[in-house]
């Protein structure tokens, strides 16, 4: 049965060392999930499938013909755009050059998802949340799409390693879940709410001190500031990203069977408070979308809140709902979806409830997890919106079906499964 790691520095923590047999294992089921995830991408080739992919492209070829521009990239934010530009450059204009990159984020993010298990829990909770990681379809399925969810993915399994092992040991990996925070925040920027939240508990806690605290905000605020200062220097004002607050005057608006699917887009534009806004400057959109999405919340309280709940559904919903747009079968998708969040989200979450007598040391996961279901409520969900948090998810079960496992050794006196 797993223990509760140590919370004192006098008491001596367990190794990170994995016996040579552990060892094989975690190089066997990397390669095997790398290897998986190849095929997968080697057979969707160079083709999209979300509508989302055609608009990525075409910003990294625009950056290669007519050079970085701050217009480009000010309603989107510019990390990813700027990756899949750098891969053409070196590769040539093949979206399947970086699917293979994003095979690599998700080795990469699959062995921090498994070095986080060994710190928090034992070797053998470490190999079973590596095997859950390395084959989570829908990580397999995100590989062979030009989209930012698996850099995303490896983003934030780098900032719960940095961040947890800041609050399990000695503070000093502050630092480093810095610097992945601010780059998650340039892959999408609702992963900057988290940073503030971060550092308050590690302080009410005592796990970062107010050097380091200051210190590792330094290094946030430095991977963020050359976005700051070019938006600035173009625009004369100070932000991150730009266009994006009709989201939640759109779903707001719009009626919930409608939202995802063919009639969306015709829906919205019908919409003259929509119209009317989406030909203003791009910055003073924002402006006006929040006015008025401010008056409709104030003038239509109750759908304000029925429209959170339902969109805090729609993200954590086991299934996605039918008779949308989706790029696969309907049926497909449920049954996949069934087969691996359809148990992986109601056992972490009861596995995070079980969890709650160690928060001081696993804070930053719940912070993480109930900052962005909190911010995708009130804004604009989708179901692939919690890809970045499935990581928790992970870590969590993996720590009970340890613990499942152990009971059961300890009933029959056999192993239950051998490493």
């Amino acid at each position: 049965m797993s223990e509760a790691i140590a919370t004192s520095s006098d008491t001596p923590r367990r190794p990170y060392a994995l016996p040579p047999a552990s060892l094989r294992l975690l190089a066997a089921a990397l390669a095997a999930s790398f290897l998986a995830r190849l095929a997968y991408v080697l057979h969707s080739g160079n083709a999209f499938i979300y509508p989302d992919e055609p608009l990525y492209h075409e910003i990294a070829l625009k950056l290669l013909s007519s050079g970085f521009s701050p217009d480009l990239l000010q309603n989107r934010e510019p990390l990813y755009p700027l990756l899949v530009a750098l891969v053409y450059k070196i590769a040539g204009t093949a979206p399947m050059a970086v699917k293979l990159l994003q095979v690599g984020f998700s080795a990469a993010g699959a062995y921090f998802v498994y070095r986080t298990a060994a710190l928090l829990f034992n070797g053998r909770a470490a190999l079973i949340a590596l095997a859950i990681a390395a084959f989570y379809p829908f990580s397999v399925f995100y590989d062979a799409c030009l989209l930012r969810e698996s850099l995303l993915m490896f983003l934030s399994s780098g900032i719960g390693f940095f961040s947890l092992r800041t609050a399990a040991e000695d503070g000093k990996h502050c630092y480093a879940a810095a610097l992945f925070t601010g780059l998650a925040v340039l892959t999408k920027v609702v992963a900057l709410f988290y940073w503030p939240v971060f550092v308050l508990l590690g302080l009410l806690y005592r796990k970062l001190d107010l050097r380091r605290a200051a210190l590792s905000t330094l290094v946030f605020f430095s991977v963020l500031a050359p976005l700051f200062l070019i938006n600035y220097s173009h625009t004369g004002r100070l932000f991150l990203v730009r266009g994006q607050s009709f989201n939640l005057y759109q779903s707001l608006v719009l009626p919930n069977e409608i939202i995802g699917t063919g009639a969306e887009a015709a829906a919205i534009a019908a919409d003259p408070v929509f119209a009317a806004g989406k030909k203003l400057p791009l910055l003073e959109q924002d402006k006006y979308f929040s006015e008025h999405t401010a008056r409709f919340i104030k003038s239509h309280p109750l759908v304000f809140i029925r429209k959170t709940a339902w969109k805090f559904g729609k993200l954590w919903r086991p299934y996605p709902y039918k008779g949308m747009d989706y790029a696969n079968s309907w049926v497909l998708l449920a049954a996949i979806s069934l087969l691996s969040d359809g148990w992986l989200l109601p056992l972490g979450l009861y596995a995070a409830v079980k969890l709650a007598g160690r928060r001081r040391e696993l804070f930053p996961a719940y912070a993480y997890v109930l900052i962005l279901t909190a911010l995708y409520s009130l804004s604009w969900s989708q179901i692939r919106y919690r890809l970045p948090m499935m990581p928790f998810f992970i870590l969590f079960s993996a720590y009970l079906l340890d613990k499942w496992t152990g009971e059961k050794e300890k009933a029959t006196g056999q192993p239950a499964v051998r490493f």
